[in-house]
């Protein structure tokens, strides 16, 4: 699955330039070739609404809609052995392999062990 994504980071990047050069028709062609007809029919789908069809994966959040991405599906992306949508946006989930550090958990806000604060006209 991971050359499978790599594949999809690699189309967008070449269809999302500003110009397409002739010698990158070609690629764009084969990378399309590669790639599974449901996948691209729907990574085409978000494209014909102006949006990207792969989005990054950095702190436990999609870079697409910037929300939470669970836990489980974070990890399950880093093991690369399936492909992910995103749950609010429908964006394949992509995590680039050299970012295990950014795996950081985000978790509740913690209570203050300092008990209740008081109210300003307290002070």
């Amino acid at each position: 699955m991971n050359e499978l994504m790599r594949n999809l980071v690699e189309l967008q990047s070449l269809e999302f330039e500003e110009t397409i050069r002739p010698d990158v028709e070609q690629r764009i062609s084969e990378l399309r070739a590669k790639i599974p007809d449901p996948i691209i029919s729907h990574y085409d789908r978000l494209g014909a609404r102006g949006r990207k069809g792969v989005a990054l994966v950095r702190h436990q959040t999609c870079a697409g809609c910037h929300m939470r991405v669970p836990l489980g599906m974070v990890m399950n992306l880093k093991h690369g052995k399936d492909i992910f949508l995103c749950d609010n946006c429908q964006r394949y989930l992509y995590l680039p392999e050299d970012d295990g550090r950014d795996l950081e958990l985000v978790s509740p806000k913690k209570a203050s062990r300092g008990g209740r604060k008081q109210p300003a006209h307290a002070l």
